[in-house]
């Protein structure tokens, strides 16, 4: 006989099948059919375990060994437990690498996967959604801080320039009332009284909106642009130099009287707007406040989930 015979041989005398065999030895069936067909070999390892299983030498195997086997020595088969008996084999975990079997399997396509594994990726997959999920509280979190600070922000400089703004309303009207007691100005002290209230009013709501970043701001910064000066040709000569000197005297001149002359012309329209401008910008602010409070109770995720809004 040869080496395949002889597997076949045993396997058939401990009525065995090729399955079962190759579970004993940690093989598939189709190796078990690959040896018996002639067609491949088991290790040495293998071959032992075999030998050892059958209660055979391993000469036995060996061509023209043909020692009969003793069965009385041989040791009864038994199955073990983790690799059952009589079940198909679908293949190999594609996570474990573990020999899978008929009702082992929690999935077969797109791969095989053992239900263990299964168990493992599903627990990795919620444990995923959980941190995705924290991550995404966090970040509102961070959102929400944000849009409370700004709001924040903007109730201390609204606070601050109506504070800062009496100061300046407070010395306005003081000045306008000292010059109505003077002696000399004691007939039109109701004129003098009156400016003084304007000029109150007028440096309380400019003061107040150069605080707050408005149109007042805007038009006080619109001025105060340098300009540019042109190139200037001359020769190499001293009344060249001389004419060089003095123009760009004069050009340094214009471009000062033009820096600060935009300054003066923008300010001063800033101040006439300020008292028609004053309400909407307090309206504004007090409108972007309450927004962003919306936006932060909005963001909040602990309100959001119980459906409560400040």
């Amino acid at each position: 006989m040869n080496f395949g015979e002889k597997i076949a041989g045993l396997r058939k005398k401990n009525n065995m099948t090729q399955a079962e065999l190759g579970d004993a030895l940690s093989v598939t069936y189709q190796a078990v059919s690959k040896w018996e067909r002639g067609e491949s070999q088991p290790d040495f390892d293998t071959m032992s375990r075999m030998a050892k299983l059958f209660g055979v030498s391993l000469s036995y195997f060996e061509d023209g060994g043909e020692e009969e086997p003793q069965q009385d020595s041989a040791p009864e088969y038994e199955p073990t437990p983790q690799q059952p008996v009589g079940t198909n084999m679908l293949g190999m975990c594609v996570h474990c690498g573990k020999v899978v079997y008929d009702g082992e399997a929690a999935a077969t396509e797109p791969k095989l996967i053992c239900k263990p594994c299964a168990e493992i990726l599903e627990q990795e997959e919620r444990q995923r959604e959980i941190n995705k999920q924290k991550a995404k509280e966090s970040e509102e979190l961070g959102k929400k801080a944000a849009v409370e600070y700004a709001q924040r922000d903007l109730k201390k400089w609204r606070k601050i320039g109506l504070l800062a703004a009496i100061i300046p309303a407070a010395a306005l009207f003081i000045a306008g009332l000292v010059f109505g007691l003077l002696p000399d100005n004691r007939n039109y002290f109701g004129i003098y009284f009156g400016a003084g209230c304007v000029l109150a009013v007028i440096g309380y709501t400019f003061t107040s909106q150069m605080v707050w970043d408005g149109v007042v701001r805007e038009v006080c910064t619109a001025g105060g642009h340098v300009i540019s000066l042109p190139g200037i040709i001359f020769s190499l000569s001293p009344d060249g130099l001389i004419f060089l000197i003095v123009t760009k005297i004069f050009l340094g001149f214009v471009a000062a009287v033009v820096f600060f002359g935009t300054i003066f012309v923008c300010v001063l329209a800033a101040i006439v707007i300020s008292p028609f401008t004053f309400v909407p910008s307090l309206l504004w602010h007090n409108r972007e406040i309450r927004k962003a409070g919306e936006i932060a109770a909005a963001r909040d995720p602990h309100e959001r989930r119980n459906g409560c809004h400040r």
